[in-house]
């Protein structure tokens, strides 16, 4: 019987839009750096690339990584900064929405378990409305990234679980490794898999749980 629910956040419950970018573009300004479009470009481009070479986020490897693969002299700060200004990254989420979590919470445990920053992804959700819904948010600074399986140690009895993500790689794969269910969420023409079923919005869930 199914017990709690997780969700990855980004591109999960929120899409990340190419907007956010400004998100950077304030940090670099406030610091007074002076760097072109190109290059904060190259530097939104490159953040998401830290995953493939580290298991979790610490501010130091982070700036360190971003300066070596960019070929800048960011300070530490801009960690700090820029983990305080994506909090404004965030949605209004719908009335079905938000009556389909609410619905949700009222059946089973929700819990988000993303790979970015704890303290940035509990803000989006709070700034969004929706962190009243999820008993817990834990990010890649408190544990290592997904794919790890030991990511889903924040939950105890795997197979009491569901997993919802975007990613069939991060989120879906070593969920049912570890024996959870799971639901991909896309508006891609994704094959169909036997192992997970698939949905396109977050309301479809209520009809599925």
């Amino acid at each position: 019987m199914i017990k709690t629910v997780i969700f990855d956040l980004d591109f999960t419950l929120m899409d990340w839009e190419d907007e956010y970018i400004f998100a950077i573009t304030n940090v670099i300004n406030k610091l007074n750096l002076g760097y072109s479009k190109e290059k904060i470009k190259e530097i939104d481009d490159v953040l998401a690339t830290y995953e493939k070479e580290y298991t979790m986020y610490e501010n130091k490897k982070f700036c360190e990584f971003l300066n070596r693969k960019c070929n800048v002299n960011l300070p530490l700060e801009f960690v700090d900064m820029l983990i305080e200004e994506q909090t404004k990254c965030y949605r209004k989420f719908t009335e079905s929405e938000i009556d389909t979590l609410e619905y949700l919470s009222s059946k089973y445990e929700l819990i988000v378990l993303s790979n970015w920053f704890t303290y940035t992804q509990k803000k989006r959700l709070e700034n969004a409305g929706i962190l009243k819904y999820f008993t817990k948010v834990s990010g890649g600074d408190e544990r290592e990234l997904k794919p790890s399986l030991k990511a889903f140690d924040i939950v105890d009895n795997k197979k009491e679980c569901i997993m919802i993500g975007d990613s069939i790689n991060n989120d879906i794969l070593p969920a049912i490794e570890l024996g959870m269910q799971a639901i991909l969420i896309t508006k891609k023409n994704v094959k169909k898999d036997l192992r997970y079923r698939q949905i396109r919005k977050i309301e479809d869930l209520k009809e599925m749980l």
